[in-house]
């Protein structure tokens, strides 16, 4: 969609991609000239070898904009890329604001509301906007202190860096075509500097999150929160194998995996060895105290992703997840150990998946999940001891 101003400007809107981009007079006639020139499938050698003086920057602003796209992808950009939501959190990003409103250390939101690879009950789809709904929002873009009284401190007016930039389109009904638009979103979002905020959704989205991770070739640690360990057989990509890769990744240090207790039949065909960068807290040890000393323990010199499957937390009390197991975490040792992480250790990003939609509210796993999202917000703010003193408003 073209719509010109009387400037001489261009405003170019795809509404399938969901990305704009605004054209300048004087760059009107060079973008016409592209988008003619790879109306059928050409190289970009080709192109310039017909239009030598065509600026290669302004070719990587249409590429960056989804209106020039590699061959490759016009099969899984045919149903979209972004959707814009109706509760960000924080700020509302378009595609085309990030080169000029990205900031490094920001945190990015990208909700993916998809269960195409969960088995139990599914219903996942609906994560990202239960969560949405129930995140306090004057807490994210508000002004004034923070008061903590859970953990007794006091914020001085802190400024969480966050922004949403909507949903991963979901349309088309293969995972792979969705998990491949997580990818152009996340590396674009890494490529500035964030620390993408993933909102599943299924847990077989964090194999897409790790695997954009893998790719940029350097070293980071997993922190798993699950009642599962999501380490199974199967080749394709499904909620319960999301580590398959990170396990065999040189780039991946270390993972820890918290909250395990479920029983499990393993196949007479597997095969039994030693892992030497996995560490298991099983549910029951963490209620002892154990995971503390692992996170303890853990070396500061490399950046860590926090990955929080939902159903970590006791079924009992966070009811709405696909595979729900009785026993676990409680909220309050789940909030102990995800505000150690977020205080503790560089965060690469961190996702929440497998919260189920609900017919009744409140949806009590988006409340739970939303309260530690929070959490890894608030982790890099400097706080001083929750005081007796009370806030009064002038008369």
């Amino acid at each position: 969609m073209h719509a010109e101003r009387s400037d001489g400007s261009l405003s170019l809107h795809h509404p399938g991609h969901g990305t704009s981009l605004d054209v300048e007079p004087e760059s009107r006639e060079l973008v016409s000239i592209a988008l003619a020139g790879f109306a059928q499938a050409s190289t970009l050698e080709a192109f310039l070898a017909e239009q030598p003086d065509f600026p290669e920057q302004l070719f990587d602003v249409l590429v960056r904009a989804c209106f020039l796209v590699a061959e490759g992808e016009a099969a899984f950009l045919e149903h979209g890329l972004l959707r814009p939501t109706p509760t960000p959190l924080g700020p509302a990003w378009s595609w085309a604001d990030l080169p000029e409103q990205a900031q490094a250390g920001c945190w990015i939101t990208i909700g993916v509301p998809v269960d195409l690879a969960a088995a139990g009950q599914g219903g996942a789809r609906h994560g990202p906007a239960e969560l949405r709904k129930v995140v306090n929002g004057p807490l994210l873009s508000g002004e004034g202190d923070v008061l903590d009284h859970e953990l007794g401190r006091l914020y001085r007016a802190p400024e969480l860096a966050v922004a949403d930039l909507g949903d991963v389109d979901p349309d088309g009904g293969r995972m792979d075509h969705v998990g491949a638009r997580l990818v152009k979103v996340l590396r674009e979002a890494l490529g500035y500097g964030l620390r993408p905020l993933v909102l599943g959704g299924d847990h077989g989205i964090t194999h897409y999150v790790l695997h954009t991770l893998i790719e940029r070739g350097e070293r980071f640690g997993i922190i798993h929160f699950d009642a599962h360990h999501d380490m199974g057989p199967s080749t394709t990509v499904s909620h319960a194998n999301v580590f398959s890769e990170a396990l065999e990744s040189e780039c991946v240090a270390s993972i820890v995996q918290i909250g395990l207790r479920v029983l499990e039949r393993v196949s007479p065909y597997a095969t039994r060895s030693a892992c030497a960068k996995r560490t298991i807290v099983t549910a029951r040890q963490a209620r002892e105290g154990h995971a503390q000393r692992v996170l303890e323990s853990l070396p500061r010199d490399i950046p860590y992703y926090l990955t929080f499957d939902i159903d970590c937390v006791d079924a009992a009390i966070a009811r709405e997840t696909g595979t729900p197991a009785y026993g676990g975490l409680s909220v309050e040792l789940a909030t102990d150990l995800v505000d150690l992480i977020a205080r503790s250790f560089e965060l690469v990003g961190a996702d929440f998946v497998e919260i189920s939609g609900t017919q009744t509210q409140p949806n009590a796993a988006a409340l739970i999940a939303a309260s530690l999202l929070q959490r890894v917000l608030l982790g890099a703010s400097t706080f001083e001891p929750l005081t007796s003193d009370i806030y009064t408003f002038p008369r």
